[in-house]
């Protein structure tokens, strides 16, 4: 006897949202990767500068790029400090803007290529030099 055109339907979708609705617990573990830098103007230090990455480039960014470009982005404290985490492994460029009262121009960028890996290198903590 066939199956009534109705029921088939609905069984082949019950199966399909039972399919879709059951999704295996996937475990996340955090990476323990971070990047640290101070933001320094010859001597002195560049609080509030602003720091992004470029995630796994071989290229340098370059300083035209505006902030849709880069991958992440954080802002240094009022002591020139930051950090972020986790980051993925991988060779990244880093690339700072701040201002610095004291020199003309007041504007200052700095580049900074790093390096990430579990085994050698999972944390980076660095000065990053900025110039006019």
């Amino acid at each position: 006897m066939p199956i009534p055109y109705r029921i088939l339907q609905i069984s082949i979708y019950g199966s399909l949202f039972a399919f879709i609705g059951c999704e295996p617990d996937i475990e996340t573990v955090p990476l323990p990767t971070k990047i640290c830098v101070q933001v320094k103007h010859h001597t002195w230090n560049i609080p509030d500068a602003k720091v992004y990455i470029k995630y796994n480039s071989d290229t340098f960014p370059g300083y035209d790029k505006g902030p849709a470009f880069f991958d992440a982005v954080f802002v240094v404290g009022k002591d020139a400090k930051g950090c972020l985490e986790p980051i993925p492994v991988g060779r990244h460029w880093l690339v700072a803007r701040g201002y610095d009262s004291l020199y003309t121009p007041h504007n200052v960028f700095g580049s900074l290529r790093v390096d990430i890996s579990l085994d050698k290198k999972p944390k980076v903590d660095t000065i990053l030099y900025v110039s006019e």
